[in-house]
């Protein structure tokens, strides 16, 4: 078979593959990751790159569709970072690290672990890490005296196999050499993130004698290269909860090899050790509140404390509200536009003041919001027409309101527009989180404005505008719960894990209190989601 030369700009990065290889596949092969949040599928178009030598051919294609047959040279937009959330609130806990430090010999660990110290180092650090979908954010902390030395985030290189895990899974399940592939992209990442704290911080990797990895069900499957044939199918069940402890190396790590490893247990399914590090920094069983926890991604996450009982629950809230499936969208990055206002007219907010690109998320929760406060979209979500909207809206707002098809769209600038069919993939993703939200109040006996706190949790749950999220209906009906967005709250509780031993053991017992509810199976989800699919009563929207 032919081998052709793929060369990728500006990283000059040239790899050699078989003639009728991917784009895509070649990027792969080089170590590079294009976002991919349909994986690879053609459907999403956000893997477009430029094709600059040899003259002649088609500049602008789809990564994963496009073909070489000869030899390329493509040019990669990677200036573009994501927005990653790091920061997240946490209850007060004491410094109690598993390692104990002697002044001679090992360095003892409280579960037992014998850890071996070499001369001349410095104090043991240890490494709190939240292996998110989208994003990994690690936290280096000096063990002996808790400071934080350093704090490094980058994307998950996996996300090429699909913006949504799903996804990935499905990747995987095609045989074990592409399991492999997404593990390798996910443990290539974590040797980026490691070797990114130790420069930050100025230290060898070397001094990193332990490790606290958090993660949702399929990521830490994936890593721990267990079977992953029980999450791609109902009723979604792990393989195995853990907790587990092993080096870095026998994960697979080449960065701090002898590192201990602490991967704490999984709740359920898709509600995993990162969700369970949420609830214990916000003080899940610690408290008489009734509190509920989401965190919105791809897939919700919902954790709810009420009425002595700890229920959890994970709903396929989809792409769109990380602007996936959306004409427009793109993720949090520089060029997204991140908040929207209207009045007599449309006002946007960008992501570092750059010229709009793209929605993201928040953006688009904040449009759906106004379009509703405005009647520019009824309940159903049908985009009403310029002749059928109220005298008072503006001339400027109704110019905006352009014929596509046999739908209207609403044009945010000469370039970006949201669409009848991001209005409908938004519906889908609002419903999944309203409806799992109704099913465990009523599993727990309490009526929604028995709710005390909605803590929003993850980057998502972070930018949104919180009366807005209520507006369209996201958090069911919440209106007189407190809302307080609690940052990265997964990575807040790894980080508590690393530090105290105690709050780790409180989570570990923590997680064998939580009732999980597989919602795919529940009828009464089935119910809740058709019910949630319109937006909230003119009355309701007028709240807010």
């Amino acid at each position: 078979m032919t081998n052709v030369k793929v060369t990728f700009k500006p990283a000059n990065i040239s790899v050699l593959v078989n003639a009728g290889t991917t784009i895509m596949e070649a990027a792969r092969l080089a170590g590079l990751a294009i976002t991919a949040p349909c994986g690879g599928t053609g459907r999403c178009g956000k893997c477009r790159v430029d094709i600059i030598s040899p003259v002649g051919e088609e500049k602008q294609v789809l990564a994963c569709q496009r073909v070489v047959e000869n030899d390329l040279t493509v040019e990669l937009d990677q200036s573009q970072q994501p927005v990653i959330l790091a920061e997240g609130e946490s209850r007060q806990f004491t410094l109690e690290p598993a390692l104990v430090v002697s002044n001679r010999g090992p360095l003892i660990h409280r579960a037992g672990i014998s850890i071996p110290r070499p001369e001349g180092t410095g104090p043991p650090l240890g490494l709190a890490i939240d292996l998110g979908t989208t994003t990994i954010v690690g936290y280096l902390h000096d063990l002996t005296t808790g400071q934080r030395l350093a704090v490094s985030s980058l994307a998950n290189g996996q996300q090429t196999f699909g913006a949504d895990v799903m996804s990935r899974l499905s990747h995987a399940l095609l045989g074990p050499p592409h399991y492999q592939e997404v593990r390798q992209a996910g443990l290539a990442s974590l040797d980026s993130l490691i070797a990114g704290c130790c420069e930050r911080a100025s230290v060898a990797p070397e001094s990193i004698k332990e490790m606290v990895i958090v993660g949702n069900t399929p990521m830490i499957h994936i890593l721990l290269n267990l079977p992953v044939q029980g999450l791609a199918m109902a009723p979604f069940q792990p393989y195995a909860k853990g907790p587990w402890y092993l080096t870095a190396r026998e994960l697979g790590l080449c960065a701090a090899p002898l590192a201990v490893c602490y991967l704490p247990p999984l709740i359920g399914g898709f509600v995993g050790s990162d969700a369970l590090a949420a609830t214990l920094a916000q003080g899940f069983g610690t408290t008489n509140e009734t509190n509920l926890l989401v965190d919105i991604g791809t897939n919700g996450e919902i954790l709810l404390q009420a009425a002595g009982k700890l229920l959890a629950a994970s709903a396929p809230a989809g792409p769109a509200l990380e602007g996936g499936n959306i004409a427009c969208g793109m993720v949090a990055q520089p060029g997204a536009v991140s908040r929207i206002l209207m009045d007599y007219d449309v006002h946007l907010e960008v992501i570092d003041g750059k010229d709009p690109r793209g929605i993201c998320g928040s953006a688009l929760v904040d449009a759906l919001a106004e379009m509703l406060r405005l009647n520019i979209i009824d309940r159903t979500g049908r985009m009403l027409s310029p002749a059928e909207l109220p005298p008072i809206i503006s001339f400027k707002i109704k110019q905006r309101l352009k014929q596509s098809g046999d739908h209207m769209c609403f044009m945010l600038t000469d370039d970006l527009y949201i669409g009848q069919q991001d209005i409908r993939e938004v519906q889908l993703a609002k419903a999944a989180v309203a409806a799992g939200i109704r099913v465990l109040i009523d599993d727990a006996g309490i009526k929604e404005g028995d709710v005390d706190w909605c803590l929003l949790a993850g980057g998502f749950g972070n930018y949104l505008n919180p009366a807005n999220a209520l507006r369209i209906g996201l958090l069911g009906a919440q209106s007189s719960a407190r809302v307080k967005q609690v940052g990265n709250a997964a990575g807040a509780g790894a980080i508590m894990m690393l530090l105290s031993y105690s709050e780790r053991r409180h989570g570990e017992n923590l997680s064998q209190q939580f009732n999980h509810l597989e919602l795919a199976t529940d009828q009464r989800y089935q119910g809740a989601f058709m019910d949630q699919l319109y937006f909230p009563h003119k009355e309701y929207v007028d709240k807010f």
